[in-house]
């Protein structure tokens, strides 16, 4: 008996929606470091315009890898004025820091004054320094002069001093605005104060110091109150940790 040749249905298995595209999911490429900002919070005046547009807000599922930005947050517990007061005295100092017969003393006083408002709130108050009851007397504005122009030796015209990822543009863009010369100047030295050891355009303390032994001194004074201005200033990175290397 001759069977006839039939055709059979075809089954299609269902196979679910598929991996979201890189630009959708969100995913960082290997090596790129994150932002995010805190809702109801104000753009901090260091950061790029820009990047702070194109930033999603920081929620419960943001890595703790994330750099969060902003200040100031207009919540449900309203406006901090005090927060703003403390971002313009510090912007203030940052001004008058370059200069080496009063501005150090500018800067530690703004300091003193982030240091307290930091006691009063549970996301700054890890991030102030232990070695704060030692009262040390740090060169900020050594420091910082220092390694400013050292960097603009090693890097000319290459002003930023630390690249995220930019969400939007799916591309590397600059963490701070390059037009505010106060911003520049506190974080000249960022990739070797913060020591975080996956932001910041890589340079030894030890070059950015100009292999001064004073200036390199002064990164283990620092560091701990620099991470506490910028946090206060709106910029927080992930575990801080200060190192020569």
């Amino acid at each position: 008996m001759t069977h006839a040749a039939g055709c059979a249905s075809t089954e299609y298995m269902h196979e679910g929606p598929g991996q979201p595209s890189e630009r959708a999911s969100g995913a960082l490429p290997p090596g790129a470091v994150g932002v995010c900002k805190e809702p109801f919070s104000k753009r901090p005046t260091i950061v790029n315009p820009q990047l702070w547009d194109h930033a999603k807000p920081c929620n419960s599922r943001t890595p703790p890898s994330y750099v969060r930005l902003g200040y100031a947050k207009d919540g449900s517990a309203g406006r901090d004025p005090e927060a703003e007061q403390l971002v313009d005295r510090a912007l203030t100092a940052l001004r008058s820091g370059t200069k080496p017969e009063e501005g150090n003393t500018e800067l530690l006083s703004a300091i003193r004054a982030v240091r307290s408002y930091a006691m009063k709130k549970d996301q700054l108050r890890t991030r102030v320094s232990r070695e704060v009851q030692l009262e040390q007397t740090c060169d900020f504005t050594y420091l910082l002069n220092t390694m400013s122009s050292a960097r603009a030796r090693l890097k000319p015209n290459r002003p930023c001093t630390a690249e995220v990822f930019d969400p939007e543009t799916r591309s590397p863009a600059c963490l701070f605005d390059t037009s505010q010369s106060e911003g520049l100047w506190i974080t000249s030295g960022w990739d070797c104060v913060t020591f975080t050891g996956g932001l910041g355009n890589e340079e030894s303390c030890h070059r950015l110091c100009a292999f001064d032994d004073y200036c390199t001194r002064q990164v283990y004074c620092a560091a701990g109150d620099i991470d506490l201005l910028l946090c206060t200033m709106g910029v927080c990175i992930p575990e801080p940790r200060a190192g020569v290397y």
